[in-house]
């Protein structure tokens, strides 16, 4: 069914497919008010005093059509040609990755859920990048889909199972391993973190995998330019660790911190493309069980009191 349907998404004129898209989000928007509610509660507690409320909700109806256009563009990804993708999706930056390359132990790519990721991932790959992602468990036919979407246009595959030594191999062989670092995460392979002022499981995996091999970090953000399906990769310098601290632990959480500053970041810049529907902060909502540095807990505190 997935590709009957992504035959027919890819016969339609771009602007004429995109314009589908943003009118799907906008029904989707008024038509599921759990995921409504869930995005504007979280947007608030991360920017409320950034954003107005009515700005909240405008950003948030406009994720739901960049959502919706985010579903179209995968669906036409298996019928897009390599011509039609550089018209589409501007890549800056990437001699940071080459640079990177050059010392030859591999690069993660830090990325988080802004505008179309799997599309920015699949277009290195089509432009000859070895570029590897791990795999989120989704419904069957979804996963198949869009499985077969990325091994197509040349992205390496990586499954849960044996996900830390395959990681590590692929870094030895130099390519380049995606690593998204802004979703909650199961207590097992996370740390609570500062994210946007309240405590967030997150991933040390960029910080400790370039620790452990040497690759080198580089984070890379795709934004959405305009209606029309085009898109801009930014691929920003090397992300340099730091070691303020002697135990090593201490140093991964104080280089994931310094990664979720740059997410923030990023997030500001387009606070209408990020995934917001997603529960990102469980561990604020219940921090029961959950290993919380002291310093952290009073940070976290402050920040509220300031709000």
């Amino acid at each position: 069914m997935l590709n009957v349907f992504s035959r027919f998404i890819s016969r339609l004129p771009l602007p004429v497919a995109m314009a589908f898209g943003r009118c799907l989000g906008w029904i989707w928007y008024y038509l599921i008010p759990i995921r409504r509610k869930e995005a504007l509660h979280n947007i608030n507690r991360a920017m409320g005093r950034e954003l107005t409320r009515d700005e909240q909700r405008i950003a948030i109806r406009e994720l739901f059509a960049h959502f919706a256009m985010y579903i179209v563009e995968i669906l036409r990804i298996p019928h897009m040609s390599l011509e039609e993708n550089r018209k589409l999706v501007q890549i800056d930056g990437w001699e940071h990755v080459d640079a990177a390359r050059a010392r030859g132990k591999g690069v993660i790519l830090v990325a988080t859920h802004l505008d179309n990721v799997d599309l920015g991932g699949c277009s290195m790959a089509m432009r000859g990048a070895p570029i590897a992602v791990v795999v989120k468990e989704m419904s069957k036919a979804a996963e198949q889909f869009i499985s077969s979407v990325r091994k197509n246009t040349g992205v390496i595959i990586i499954n849960r199972k044996g996900t830390k030594n395959y990681i590590k191999e692929l870094l030895a062989e130099n390519k380049i391993v995606t690593l998204v670092i802004d979703q909650h995460l199961a207590k097992h392979r996370s740390i609570v973190c500062d994210f946007f002022g309240e405590l967030a499981a997150t991933t040390p995996a960029p910080a400790r995998f370039a620790f452990e091999t040497g690759a080198t970090i580089i984070p890379a953000v795709i934004n959405r330019k305009a209606k029309d399906g085009h898109h801009h990769v930014k691929v920003s310098p090397a992300f340099h660790l730091e070691t303020p601290h002697e135990d090593m632990e201490e140093n991964i959480r104080h280089n994931t911190e310094r990664l979720n500053r740059i997410a923030e970041e990023w997030i500001r810049e387009a606070p209408n493309q990020w995934w917001w529907f997603h529960r990102r902060w469980k561990v604020q909502d219940n921090p029961e069980g959950w290993d919380i540095p002291d310093a952290l807990l009073k940070q976290v505190a402050s920040a509220s009191d300031n709000r």
